[in-house]
Parts: structure tokens; sequence; C-alpha cells
């Protein structure tokens, strides 16, 4: 269950300081690939084996998004199976990163899954509704580990 982020530099550097991103994150998961193949379902449709992707769609970011998930159907078709999920809930970025200040809109999300359906993507997870919200967010004050 890996993410796959970034697919340009761009962001890369400027929200994880990590240039080779795309190279790295391409690199392990195609040795994820290899080790466990294409995607197996039982009949209930639970995952046997396989990789799932997720991505999470930034705001100001759709064309990296549409990249990502280009790449990925056309490097792995239906072996993979994609989650493209909207539940970036923007925080306290503060001057730094002012982009990142707000949810991405209910048609950027809807355009990204119109363009992985118009791709061919039939093995993908999609999010309905509101999903991005601070209740979500652990409180990472250390308390119950």
């Amino acid at each position: 269950l890996p993410d796959f982020k970034y697919m340009s530099p761009e962001p890369a550097v400027k929200y994880s300081r990590c240039g080779d991103y795309f190279e790295v994150a391409a690199a392990a998961l195609e040795e994820m690939m290899r080790q466990s193949g294409r995607a197996e379902f039982d009949a209930r449709g639970i995952m046997q084996k396989g990789v799932i992707v997720r991505h999470l769609a930034l705001p100001g970011y759709l064309e990296d998004s549409k990249n990502i998930i280009r790449y990925l159907y056309e490097t792995y078709g239906d072996a993979i199976t994609l989650s493209i999920m909207n539940q970036y809930t923007p925080m306290d970025t503060g001057a730094a990163y002012p982009e990142l200040g707000r949810k991405i809109t209910q048609a950027e999300y809807d355009a990204l899954i119109d363009f992985a359906v118009g791709l061919g993507v039939k093995n993908a997870y999609v999010q309905e509704g509101d999903t991005a919200s601070e209740s979500f967010i652990p409180a990472f004050n250390g308390e119950g580990v």
C-alpha cells in the first residue's frame, strides 16, 4: 500500500525535500510489483495479493496528479489498483505554503476521476463527499503509544 505523491520534482523538493522522489518511488513500486505480482481478488472482492497505490490529490497540482495516474496506468495497467484520494486537509501551513491552504474542490477531483476513467482505469477506489476533515487527523501528542 505505497503512496505515490509527486511526479514533477518541484512539489517533491518544495514539500518533501526530495528532488528524486519520482525515481525512488517508481523503483520501489517496480520492486513491490515484482514481489507481489498482479492484483488478485477473491469472490468477495477482497484482495488476496497485489499492490494498491494511493495518491492524495493536492490543491493546485491537478496536472501532476493526472501525470501520476497516466504513468501508473501506462506502466502497470490493471495489474495494480489505484486509490485516488481527495482527503487533503489544510493545516496551519503558514506563509511558507499558502497554496496548500485549501481543500481540493469537487470539480478538481471530478476532473481527476474523469481523466482516470478516460485513460481506461478500471481498478480504482475513489472517495465521495467531503472526506477532508480535521476529525481524521490524530493528535500526535504521544498519548496511547
